[in-house]
């Protein structure tokens, strides 16, 4: 259970950084936007859609562990 909690933990902190990463991208004029999607490989969602995934991903461990979100370790 020890390494299910750590791999919770860090997927917590991943959906953070995916949130900050939206917002940064958000914040992009377009042509900002198209240069960053031009570099990303294809098979990668902008990311303001890959960031609603990750949380749905986290709240369905959540759920599936029966953990409360502070109860979370960092």
């Amino acid at each position: 259970m020890e390494e299910l909690n750590d791999f919770l933990y860090e997927l917590k902190k991943y959906a953070g950084q995916t949130h900050t990463l939206k917002d940064k991208y958000e914040k992009l004029n377009e042509a900002e936007k198209k240069k960053v999607m031009d570099a990303a490989p294809d098979n990668l969602s902008a990311p303001d859609q890959f960031f609603q995934p990750v949380f749905e991903w986290l709240e369905a461990m959540y759920e599936s562990m029966d953990v409360r979100e502070e109860e979370m370790k960092g």
